[in-house]
């Protein structure tokens, strides 16, 4: 796989992230971000089809969506208040599974869980 190619498309996903910091408006909602980061992954696999570069695609949008994945978690666990962390019944493990499930689930289908 083109390492600068995967950097690249790296650097972007982070920058999704970033962006918040700011401007709080921009891809405020989950919903928004995961769409966006679907979208730009889709894009960038259009682009790599398109123009021919000999990368496995498959493995070029797995190791995309779980940088993506791992940076949301980064986020989520960043967002819990210091008091529910420390709390005695809090798990950061259980958390993280099912922000993960939350994540893929729109990602997949582009919509909330019910």
């Amino acid at each position: 796989m083109s390492d600068k190619l995967l950097t690249i498309s790296k650097i972007a996903l982070k920058s999704i992230f970033t962006a918040k910091r700011y401007d709080t408006e921009i891809l405020e909602e989950d919903l928004s971000r995961i769409m966006f980061i679907r979208n730009y992954i889709d894009e960038c696999t259009e682009y790599v089809k398109e123009n021919g570069i000999d990368i496995n695609t498959e493995e070029y949008i797995s190791e995309l969506k779980n940088y993506a994945l791992e940076l949301f978690l980064i986020q989520c666990e960043e967002a819990i208040p210091p008091k529910e962390k420390n709390s005695k019944g809090f798990n950061l493990n259980d958390q993280q599974v099912e922000d993960a499930e939350y994540f893929n689930y729109i990602y997949n289908n582009l919509e909330y869980p019910e």
